[in-house]
């Protein structure tokens, strides 16, 4: 089995790594950050960021409800701009 994991420090760690290989899991190599590999990044998380700044949410229920209803406040135009935007 593979496991792709973050370079976290809590990821990485001695214990953490250890884990995986008692598991027998093979680590994959964690690619360098890269816009392509988080197209997501150019339109939809500033402004779904700016939506939950200063909020304070109760539960993980709560932030799950909060994004998605972000997202289906979000026109047609909002998504199609967003992936003109991912060509350039």
């Amino acid at each position: 089995m593979l496991l792709l994991r973050a370079t976290a420090p809590a990821h990485t760690s001695g214990v953490a790594t250890s884990t995986v290989a008692e598991c027998g899991y093979e680590l994959l190599p964690h690619p360098p950050y890269s816009p392509d590999l988080a197209p997501s990044d150019f339109c939809l998380f500033p402004l779904l960021k700016e939506h939950l700044r200063g909020r304070r949410y109760e539960s993980d229920d709560d932030v799950i409800q909060s994004v998605e209803d972000f997202l289906h406040e979000q026109d047609e135009l909002f998504y199609q701009i967003g992936i003109q935007k991912l060509q350039k």
